[in-house]
């Protein structure tokens, strides 16, 4: 019988680790103290080692049991090849786990999860091009699980087991390529697998911001911060949105729903800064750190360039 390993790590990439006697496979051996005082000689022992470095909480030791465990046949190999490629990714070892993904699909070229969790990981080392590849070759292959032909957005086919970071991923993408239309599709994808998740409902959000389709945008954050009341990215683009829109009071209510009274003053005064309005910028940092109960460093130190900035355009 196969054991199953349960990652106790929640990101948006599946992933796995390395190997300690894995020359072969690409991947050096882990050196950290502890981590292999105890070398298994069996599944058995493996899965226990597993076991308690989940339990233990502790990275290093769970990518060394991952490692230890694939030289047993009781496990699969692409899931400890994920496994250990998701820690390796969590804790920014970008090189290991861009390794293990792929020795998870030498081992398996049609492991859906091991291809999303090296797109995943492609978008995070800038390599746009090569994860769009994967990315489309993932929804394509779910497309056709569900009897469609084609991945083409605007009409995706989707059940609960679709790929909804794969969708939200192409979304992104679409956007840092200004294509918004095709963004917005990619994520009406990805919540009609998950219509819950306050971060698809802000990512869509900010991609009608973009292109300042301002009700839109504020129609989707309202949905985030119902479905996630705290969800503090959502309340941020919420009061980015307001002031872009003039609507400064409401951007003001809504970063105090994440942050006190002056640091939500503070913010509106840097996005005011940043648009050119220095005398709006100036009165909100004065008001950031009139409202702080004691000194705020930042907010002063924001009016001071305030001041500078808007004295060099004066001399313009």
């Amino acid at each position: 019988m196969k054991y199953t390993v349960l990652a106790l790590v929640t990101v948006l990439m599946s992933g796995c680790a390395a190997m300690s006697d894995s020359e072969e496979n690409g991947l050096s051996s882990i050196k950290t103290p502890g981590a292999g005082a105890i070398k298994p000689t069996s599944g058995k022992e493996a899965q226990m080692l597993i076991a308690q470095s989940q339990t233990a909480g502790d990275i290093d030791a769970m990518v060394y049991a991952y490692t230890q465990a694939l030289a047993f046949r009781e496990f699969d190999k692409v899931e400890l090849y994920i496994n250990i490629a998701r820690l390796e990714h969590q804790r920014k070892n970008n090189a290991r786990a861009e390794q293990a993904y792929r020795n998870a699909l030498q081992e398996d070229a049609k492991r859906q999860g091991a291809k999303e969790g090296l797109a995943l990981l492609l978008i995070d080392m800038k390599r746009h091009q090569e994860a769009e590849t994967l990315l489309l070759e993932v929804v394509t292959a779910d497309q056709a699980r569900l009897g469609k032909v084609s991945a083409e957005t605007g009409d995706c086919v989707t059940n609960a087991e679709s790929p909804w970071r794969s969708y939200n991923a192409l979304g992104l993408l679409s956007d840092i390529l200004e294509q918004g239309q095709q963004a917005r599709e990619y994520y009406r994808c990805a919540l009609q697998i998950q219509p819950g998740m306050a971060m698809l409902h802000t990512n869509l959000g900010f991609s009608y911001y973009l292109e300042s389709d301002y009700p839109q945008a504020e129609q989707a954050y309202t949905r985030a911060v119902n479905q996630e009341p705290e969800y503090e990215r959502a309340w941020s683009n919420l009061g980015l949105l307001y002031y872009r829109w003039g609507r400064q009071s409401e951007a003001l209510m809504a970063l105090r729903k994440i942050m006190s009274q002056a640091e939500a003053l503070n913010d509106l005064g840097y996005i005011a800064m940043m648009e050119g309005e220095y005398d709006i910028a100036t009165s909100l940092f004065q008001r950031a750190i009139d409202a702080s109960p004691r000194y705020y460093p930042k907010a002063v130190d924001n009016l001071n360039q305030a001041r500078s900035m808007q004295s060099a355009n004066n001399r313009r």
